[in-house]
């Protein structure tokens, strides 16, 4: 009975292309190929941007579940272009580690940061699941301290309710915690946000995989929903427009700030529709969007109860 609930998993995504689906990194590359023509073009070609910052500031990116450091560098050469000091992390193992684990590794990360910076406080803009490790390192661990600005796009504060029916195929510790009602997710959402630090989310009504996109929205934060037609998923890596929605985050003055230039108005961006990805391509942050059907809750029910098991005997 289990060989077959666990035979009917796989075959659920029995039409990705070979390779081991279980590897966070499988992932990763599967999809830096598939948009990569959308990423070089947005690299090598490269609008005119506001005003560069008067005070340069060390702006932290972090990735999140499946996601490599190479999706940041449309981001990074606007950064750099706008006066920013760009820093990518990408955890190990594409962040598909226990998240906990995670924001504990985040803090040292941080601390060479600043000490390579020389600035007692530095910005975050961090993916999907990097915003939760480090909501989480800001939160209880004390970097309220040494962050002034928690920007966070296309981040599901709230967990996705496929993340459990990915965790099933994969058992990467990472989906387990971004499961609605995880103890991860419960202990971040619980902590109040500190108010010496600025926070920001942004998302959009009509991402493929994190939905609803409420999942999304951090009370208490500035939430910028972009909501005026299809916004994609990977879209807010290599769209200029969405870039500037960030820039404005990362600029707006804040906690005695100098104002660093003036924050742009921008309509949110929209594009034509397009169909959402079919199931076979979700992974990672893609992996838990949308709400799973009865059937695929009723398979990956047991083998997300043997996962579970073996994280716990580790």
């Amino acid at each position: 009975m289990i060989r077959a609930a666990i035979l009917a998993v796989v075959t659920a995504v029995s039409a990705c292309p070979p390779g081991d689906i279980k590897d966070p990194q499988y992932w990763g590359d599967l999809f830096l190929d598939k948009y990569a023509a959308e990423r070089q073009r947005a690299i090598d070609v490269v609008e005119e941007g506001p005003a560069p910052v008067t005070q340069p500031r060390t702006v932290l990116l972090i990735t999140g579940v499946t996601i490599p450091a190479a999706w940041f560098e449309p981001i990074v050469v606007r950064l750099e272009r706008d006066g920013f000091r760009p820093v990518v992390y990408e955890p190990p193992a594409l962040l598909s580690g226990d998240l906990f684990e995670n924001a504990r590794a985040l803090g040292a990360v941080i601390e060479r940061v600043r000490a390579e910076s020389g600035q007692d406080k530095i910005d975050i803009l961090a993916e999907c699941t990097g915003g939760l490790i480090a909501r989480h390192y800001i939160q209880a661990m004390g970097g309220d301290r040494y962050v002034r600005r928690m920007v966070t796009f296309i981040s599901p504060q709230h967990g996705v309710a496929k993340a459990p029916w990915a965790f099933a195929i994969a058992g990467w510790p990472a989906l387990d915690d971004l499961s609605p009602g995880s103890e991860f997710l419960e202990t971040v959402n619980a902590a109040p946000l500190p108010a010496d630090v600025r926070w920001t989310s942004i998302y959009t009504c009509t991402d493929e995989y994190i939905q609803p996109y409420e999942t999304s929205i951090i009370p208490g934060a500035n939430n910028i929903g972009l909501c005026d037609g299809f916004v994609g998923h990977y879209q807010f890596f290599y769209d200029p427009a969405i870039y500037l929605v960030m820039h404005g985050a990362l600029i707006e003055p804040f906690g005695g700030d100098d104002p660093m230039a003036p924050a742009p108005t921008v309509p949110p961006p929209g594009d034509d529709p397009t169909e959402a990805p079919p199931l076979d391509e979700q992974a990672g942050c893609a992996a838990a969007g949308g709400a799973a059907s009865g059937a695929e809750l009723a398979i990956a029910a047991v083998t997300i109860a043997l996962a579970r098991r073996r994280r716990r005997a580790r």
